[in-house]
């Protein structure tokens, strides 16, 4: 590293220095039960819409914290995701307990 002044730093300079500032949030794996609730969630949302209906349901670490995250909910379709979050919670499927039983090659 070189101190300089920011007048004389390239783009590619400045991006770098950033990335080396930054922190990730965690790294640590999530604990399964953190995981076997996402995927009960994510079942949940499965049986609501219908069939075709593009939504992903990230599960992911933020500083210690189990964090989901909702995507390609159609916005005629809200309601749709508030029943399944406020619902009963489907017990976790038997082939995805199997998933989490059996590494995948």
């Amino acid at each position: 590293m070189v101190s300089k002044p920011f007048s004389e730093c390239t783009a590619k300079q400045l991006r770098r220095a950033i990335q080396r500032k930054r922190k990730p949030a965690s790294s640590k794996p999530l604990p399964p039960e953190a995981e076997a609730l996402a995927d009960r969630y994510r079942e949940a949302l499965a049986r609501c819409f219908p069939q075709g209906t593009r939504i992903q349901v990230q599960v992911r670490n933020h500083k210690g914290k189990a964090v989901l995250d909702f995507t390609g909910i159609p916005l005629e379709q809200m309601s749709l995701l508030a029943a399944a979050l406020t619902g009963e919670l489907p017990p976790l499927s038997e082939a995805r307990r199997l998933e989490k039983l059996v590494p995948q090659a």
